[in-house]
């Protein structure tokens, strides 16, 4: 599945709704609580129907608001019906792309060679956490590469980020936000940091 899945213990069941507020939030004029009931369901609806006819999800909101949360819970309930799942933060992912074209003949490029085409061909592909990788003309071409074979291929893929529709504009070419805006569904994700609301913050 991919690096990101050691907790073990991820479930729709445990997602915790009492954690986001139930009075509107000044800035977004939504109340996170229904906003995150309805993600938390589109999620769960995606999770338990998967087909090569469901849609891209982009989750998207704020740092600690249970995209990587879900995104694992979506993992687990995909997984189980027997498809194939990759699971990777952005940055991992689009490094291994690098040096699968950097260090082709050695045993680390052909293990990322290898990695690559799975990324490619898995049935669920899960980007996590889009945006926090350094950007550079290679990761561009690597992300355009990545979303554009699976949608070719009608794979489907999952990308969470806490980027707005203007901070992808702005960070990534117009070809990959093309793509991002015209084949993924968009779930907002909004709230408090849980982590902090954890520690009492």
């Amino acid at each position: 599945l991919g690096t990101l899945m050691r907790r073990g213990d991820e479930s729709f069941e445990k997602f915790d709704l009492s954690l986001y507020p139930n009075t509107p939030d000044p800035v977004k004029h939504v109340v996170p609580r229904e906003t995150m009931a309805l993600s938390c369901a589109a999620c769960r609806r995606f999770a338990e129907n998967f087909s090569q006819t469901s849609p891209n999800l982009l989750l998207q909101g704020g740092t600690g608001l249970g995209k990587t949360y879900l995104s694992a819970c979506i993992a687990r309930v995909v997984a189980d019906k027997g498809f194939s799942v990759c699971y990777e933060s952005a940055s991992a992912a689009l490094d291994c792309f690098e040096t699968a074209k950097f260090s082709r003949d050695t045993e680390e490029g052909e293990a990322a060679a290898l990695r690559t085409r799975r990324m490619q061909d898995c049935d669920l592909m899960i980007l996590d956490d889009l945006g926090t990788e350094m950007v550079t003309p290679m990761s561009q071409s690597a992300l355009y590469t990545l979303i554009n074979t699976r949608l070719v291929k009608g794979k489907k893929t999952i990308i969470s980020t806490n980027l707005s529709d203007d901070q992808l504009q702005k960070k990534y070419t117009p070809q990959i936000c093309s793509r991002i805006a015209g084949e993924f569904t968009a779930l907002p994700f909004v709230g408090r940091d849980i982590r902090l609301i954890k520690k009492g913050g």
